[in-house]
């Protein structure tokens, strides 16, 4: 499985938060990644910063870019500039590789992933928390979805 380490960290969290994974309208495989990882944690993921699994077969991958954009990240009032989300996951996804003390294109089994996640869970909330989003909340999230996947 190929996968950006922060489609892995929102599974966990939103697994430590109760949601239920189905279909996506957009056509994206959150569901089907989160079944994997959940049922079998022994499953090896490829970390990418690029389209992985998840995005595949969602309509906003067009030639293996996300074309879709966060518009959360506008300033308010302001429409006129589009944030793309294939450049903000891009960079998400190398601060978390370098907080994690991972490299791209490492592979491990997703058990070993939730070890290192959680030897670096002071301050991770810093690193991967969405705009929007309480960042408190995000770490109790991923804290619960930890346990959970441990146990």
């Amino acid at each position: 499985m190929r996968a950006r380490p922060h489609h892995l960290i929102d599974i966990i969290s939103q697994y430590g938060a109760g949601v239920q994974f189905r279909p996506h309208p957009c056509g994206h495989a959150v569901h089907l990644v989160a079944e994997q990882v959940i049922t079998d944690p022994e499953t090896t993921v490829e970390f990418v910063v690029d389209a992985d699994d998840i995005c595949e077969p969602c309509i906003h991958l067009v030639d293996g870019r996300c074309d879709d954009v966060l518009s959360q990240l506008d300033p308010p009032g302001d429409r006129k500039r589009s944030h793309s989300k294939q450049d903000y996951n891009d960079d998400l996804d190398r601060r978390l590789l370098a907080f994690l003390g991972m490299d791209e294109g490492q592979a491990m089994p997703f058990r070993e992933y939730l070890r290192i996640i959680r030897e670096h869970l002071e301050g991770i909330e810093a690193v991967c928390t969405h705009p929007g989003e309480d960042p408190s909340r995000r770490r109790a999230n991923l804290m619960r979805g930890l346990a959970k996947l441990e146990a």
